[in-house]
């Protein structure tokens, strides 16, 4: 394929060597930006990266494969596979390479489990807007608008932030508003109940007696796992 696009392939290489071979195209002024996620299998695929470059100029992606080519001492070899009409956008990259939950769900996605080992990710270039855009875009479109409102209350934001941030239509203001009273309330009590455990040496499980196991919690005693109160968040 031809192209001045970012795109994206899999790679089957060594950390060590992928890093080496995309800062070696990058030093040659070929890629502008590289990002490789790490996915460590738990079922029958293989370990693997999932990458994204952005060449500098129009390029022809067949002529790159066998800078990857990777030998090893029993003879055997791992390269890398570009599909045709590649092309993609960092925000889709990013959030597939990390597996998000709530991005796979968003788009109808099902994958094999993998662990994502980000202590193996590879970044060579400067990707901290890209990575912003990247969660605002995950936060708007991917998740429950209860867990965005959520996580923008961890965040600190105001009511009238979020009101911004979320383009919350005139109709929908008042409920807004109760959420983020709600959402105040639960999370406030999760502290309470926080200092309350640390206070008397005790720890927080969830209550498995209820259907609904966020619903409630409760405190037990370490030394005797005597259940000694409960918290109702609902």
């Amino acid at each position: 394929m031809i192209t001045s696009n970012p795109f994206g392939f899999i790679s089957y290489n060594t950390r060590e060597f992928l890093q080496r071979v995309l800062q070696t195209f990058v030093n040659d002024g070929m890629f502008l930006r590289c990002a490789c996620w790490y996915h460590e299998s738990t079922g029958t695929e293989k370990n693997h990266f999932h990458c994204w470059v952005e060449p500098v100029k129009q390029m022809d992606t067949s002529t790159i494969v066998e800078s990857f080519v990777e030998t090893f001492q029993d003879g055997s070899e791992q390269s890398i596979a570009i599909r045709p009409k590649c092309k993609s956008k960092f925000i889709d990259a990013y959030l597939y390479g990390i597996h998000d939950l709530e991005y796979l769900t968003y788009k109808g996605l099902i994958r094999e489990e993998v662990n994502i080992k980000s202590d193996n990710h590879i970044y060579i270039g400067d990707f901290k807007a890209d990575l912003a855009q990247a969660e605002t875009y995950r936060l708007k479109n991917c998740l429950a608008p209860f867990s965005r409102l959520k996580i923008l209350v961890e965040q600190g934001k105001s009511l009238e932030d979020i009101y911004v941030i979320l383009r919350t239509p005139f109709a929908q203001l008042i409920a807004v508003s109760h959420a983020y009273n709600q959402i105040k309330n639960i999370l406030y009590r999760e502290k309470q109940i926080e200092k309350i455990a640390e206070s008397y040496d005790l720890v927080v499980e969830p209550n498995t007696n209820s259907p609904f196991e966020t619903e409630s919690q409760l405190l037990v005693d370490t030394e005797t796992g005597e259940v000694i109160g409960k918290e109702n968040n609902g």
